[in-house]
């Protein structure tokens, strides 16, 4: 019995060597082969490495094809905008004043325009130019509110008076329009009871020199302030500084008009009851505030540089060169641009009722008295004592029946 079990031990021993051993060994084939498979060429973090490189470079040729079809979209997409930007700039952007009356513009900025002898005219936003407007500067190039103010002053309608050397004709020939303040050769003759004289135009104050103080007349001034309570000017060195880099400026192609239930605007169309019976201050404030919400122009009042200058343009281009001394053409008040009298209407270079219907309230200082500050300028229907140059004092807070006003823009 004790042999039998000391050889069962020995044979136990002997088996779990060799089994060890054997473990062993199998172990480290097993391992060199894990090895081999992990870092061989054949391995498996070659295979790994591998594997990830050639998923990174998928990525990023797939980045590349989406990079491409996304510039592709891109660009087509930037294409087709740039067609129909094209399409607006060039509808907007008409720099020919016959074909933006065909067509009917409206300027969606300030733009420069020129007329058929490549005279400029500059347009203010939110303007066309009338279906009636003048070809050339000459004729009256007239601009109508499309939407430049609101709903009420849509139709209003304003005419260029250009400035500096002005083309008229075919050849290029000029004639030179200078802003500034004139007297006219135009007397009234109480034994006659008529306006005498040649209507001839001198100038007396150039806007450039309109820091000194030049009287006109006798009484009237153009003043940046004024110490007798009449409205000036806005701002006079803007209006002058402005119109002449812009080479001109609007003037209300018609008298202001009222507007049935409203006082605290008005109209610049035709076939208007007059706005009279009012203050020289109550239309300033009113010119003033026509377009206050639109920054691309200025209106105001009219002042004496303008209505001088719009004189001296009608004079030089309509073939009325005495238009200056005209006067009355009816004995009673009638609509805005329909004084006439016998069919002769007071309309020239597309501007209406200067020399009659009725006087107009401006921002000149009146220095005859202390009491009548203000002036007014024009003919009117109630005497042929006045006409388009003269200039008459009024007290500011004056308001008859027949005096009115009318603005002027400046961009």
């Amino acid at each position: 019995m004790k042999r039998k079990i000391g050889k069962i031990k020995e044979e136990i021993k002997g088996i779990t060597l060799v089994a060890l051993v054997v473990t062993i060994i199998v172990l480290l084939i097993l391992a060199g082969v894990a090895i081999s498979l992990s870092i061989g060429e054949d391995g498996i973090f070659k295979r790994a490495k591998e594997g990830a490189e050639t998923y990174q470079n998928a990525s990023e040729n797939e980045k590349v094809e989406l990079d491409k079809v996304s510039n592709y979209i891109n660009n087509y997409l930037k294409e087709n905008n740039k067609e129909d930007e094209d399409e607006e700039e060039e509808e907007e952007i008409v720099l020919d004043v016959e074909e933006a009356i065909k067509i009917g513009t409206i300027y969606k900025e300030n733009t420069v325009i020129y007329d058929k002898y490549s005279n400029p005219v500059k347009v203010p936003k939110g303007f066309k130019l009338a279906q009636d407007s003048g070809t050339d500067v000459t004729k009256g190039i007239v601009i109508e509110d499309a939407n430049a103010g609101d709903e009420i002053s849509k139709g209003n309608q304003y005419v260029w008076v250009p400035l500096g050397n002005i083309k008229y004709n075919e050849n290029g020939d000029v004639k030179t329009i200078n802003l500034g303040r004139y007297s006219f050769d135009a007397t009234y003759n109480e034994e006659t009871g008529q306006i005498e004289g040649t209507g001839e135009d001198t100038i007396q104050q150039l806007a450039d020199d309109y820091e000194n103080i030049v009287t006109i007349d006798t009484y009237f001034k153009e003043l940046e302030n004024s110490e007798h309570g009449n409205i000036v000017a806005k701002n006079l060195i803007e209006f002058i500084t402005k119109t002449k880099a812009s080479g001109g400026y609007y003037i209300g192609r018609f008298e202001a008009g009222k507007i049935e239930g409203n006082t605290n605007t008005f109209s610049i169309k035709k076939g208007q009851e007059v706005y009279n019976e009012i203050s020289e201050p109550n239309a300033a404030n009113l010119s003033r505030n026509l377009y206050s919400s639109n920054s691309n122009f200025e209106s105001d009042l009219i002042n004496s540089y303008a209505w001088d200058t719009a004189v001296v343009f009608i004079q030089t281009f309509s073939g009325d060169a005495d238009y200056s001394k005209q006067s009355r053409l009816q004995d009673e008040l009638t609509t805005t641009g329909n004084a006439n009298d016998n069919n002769n209407y007071d309309v020239r270079c597309n501007i209406y009722d200067m020399a009659g219907n009725v006087r107009e309230w401006t921002t000149e200082t009146c220095e005859h008295s202390q009491n009548i500050p203000c002036t007014t300028r024009g003919g009117y229907y109630y005497s042929s004592q006045r006409c388009t140059a003269s200039r008459n004092a009024y007290d500011m807070s004056s308001s008859f029946p027949r005096i009115g006003f009318r603005p002027i823009l400046y961009l």
